[in-house]
Formats: structure tokens, C-alpha cells, sequence
């Protein structure tokens, strides 16, 4: 029995663990959505592309060389170039060839190749850091947004429990006759639009964590939530005593 028991304890301890839902950190988001984000693929895709069209005009510049060789057998009756007379005769024939070939001048065509593969590989870079700044930034704007919604709706909660609170007051002092009656309808019409504004709340931290939840390109977005603990690495960096535009010249500078 005591064995029982010890079994459905472990088995319950663990299926609470594996059902706790995952809370995603601002840096968990952003590195998903960079890892996975469509259009930052393809562009990655456009910059091996140009990388090997790079090759390919370098190449343009090398000589080219071809070599060919060829052997034939011919068995059968044959003339006797010394005699004249026909023979069964076995010839062989061998020939080899070589050939190279390298281009002097065609119109700079070999050079702008490679000029616009290189300008196509610096293009692609700096699209793709573009590309990862923006979705970072939509990411963290998409998450700041769900902190926002997730304290409001606290908030809304809070005045309604407290609303909730004055009205049981608003009745016994009613029933009491210390307050006109007509002070406990206008707590209950509060209280409705505290209600109102609870769902409102809600729904608004639905949508901002469903919108989030699309820029990751998640598919289970029913159970998506984020963890609301954020955290500064290298408190004692002394960023927050630094000028803006010291910061900017620094980002600037970490970025190209």
C-alpha cells in the first residue's frame, strides 16, 4: 500500500512539472525570433548567393584550359601504303590536344561582375542587421506591451476587489440609514464598469500576447505567456550615469 501511494506521489509531482507552462525572457524572444524569422533566412540565403557569384567572377579572371585526346582502332581490309595491295590490317590513330585561352579586354564585364558581387554581399550584410534590429525591436516592443497590459489588468483587478469591498460597507450603512440609498446604486454602477473594464483588460492582454506569439511564429499561442522578471546584466556597468549621445556613439560603433 505504502508502495502505492510513493508511486502516485512521483507520478503526480512529475506530470505538475511537465504540465507547468514555459515563460518566455525578453532575450529568449528576441533570439527565437532572429533564429527563426522568415525574411531574415532568405536574406541570408541572397548573401551565400552572392558569395558564390563572387567566386564565379574571380574566376572569370583565371585562363582557362582544355585538354581532349582521342584513340580509334580500325580492323578490316586495308591498303599497304608501301605495297598498294589490300590487307587485313590493325591501325591504331592517337591524337592529344591542349588549348588554353585567357581574355585580354572585354568591356570591363569581368571587373564590374566582380564589383557588383562584392556590393551585393556588403548590401545583404547590412540588410540582414537592419532586419535583425527590427524584429528585435518589434519583439521587444510586442513584450513590453504584454508587461504593460499584464499590470493594468492587476490594476483593474484591484479596483473592482476594492469597489467589491465598499459596497458591502455601502450596504450595512444603508441599511443603517447613515447614507441615502442612492449612494449604494452609484457604487453598483462603479462596480459594473469595473467589470467592464476587467474584461477590457483581458482581451488587450490576449491580443498583445497572441501578437508576440506571431512574431515568434508559434503555433501554441493558447498557453504562450512571458516571464515578467526582467533582469539587467552588468549592474554595475554604469550605463545609467552615461550621456545619450555616449551610448549612441558606442551602439554606432559596436554595430558597423
Amino acid at each position: 500500500m505504502k508502495k502505492t501511494i510513493l508511486l502516485f506521489l512521483i507520478f503526480f509531482v512529475v506530470n505538475v512539472s511537465f504540465s507547468q507552462v514555459k515563460k518566455w525572457t525578453l532575450e529568449e524572444c528576441v533570439n527565437y525570433a532572429i533564429k527563426n524569422n522568415i525574411s531574415i533566412k532568405n536574406t541570408e540565403l541572397d548573401s551565400r548567393t552572392a558569395t558564390v557569384e563572387k567566386s564565379t567572377a574571380i574566376g572569370n579572371f583565371l585562363p582557362t584550359i582544355n585538354a581532349s585526346g582521342t584513340h580509334s582502332w580500325n580492323i578490316g581490309l586495308n591498303q599497304n601504303v608501301t605495297t598498294g595491295i589490300l590487307e587485313n590490317q590493325t591501325q591504331q590513330n592517337t591524337s592529344l590536344g591542349l588549348n588554353s585561352g585567357i581574355t585580354l579586354y572585354n568591356g570591363l564585364q569581368n571587373l564590374n561582375r566582380f564589383r557588383k558581387a562584392n556590393l551585393s554581399i556588403v548590401a545583404s550584410q547590412y540588410q540582414i542587421s537592419k532586419m535583425k534590429d527590427d524584429v528585435s525591436l518589434n519583439v521587444a516592443n510586442a513584450f513590453l506591451q504584454i508587461l504593460f497590459n499584464k499590470e493594468n489588468l492587476k490594476v483593474q483587478n484591484e479596483q473592482l476587489t476594492n469597489n467589491q469591498k465598499q459596497l458591502i460597507r455601502s450596504t450595512a450603512l444603508v441599511d443603517a440609514g447613515s447614507i441615502p440609498r442612492g449612494d449604494l446604486l452609484d457604487i453598483k454602477a462603479t462596480i459594473a464598469s469595473n467589470n467592464q473594464n476587467v474584461v477590457l483588460a483581458e482581451n488587450a492582454l490576449f491580443i498583445s500576447k497572441l501578437s508576440l506569439a506571431q512574431l515568434l511564429q508559434l503555433q501554441d499561442f493558447q498557453t504562450f505567456d512571458i516571464d515578467e522578471t526582467l533582469s539587467i546584466e552588468n549592474k554595475d556597468s554604469g550605463i545609467m550615469l552615461q550621456k545619450p549621445e555616449d551610448i549612441l556613439a558606442k551602439a554606432k560603433e559596436t554595430r558597423y
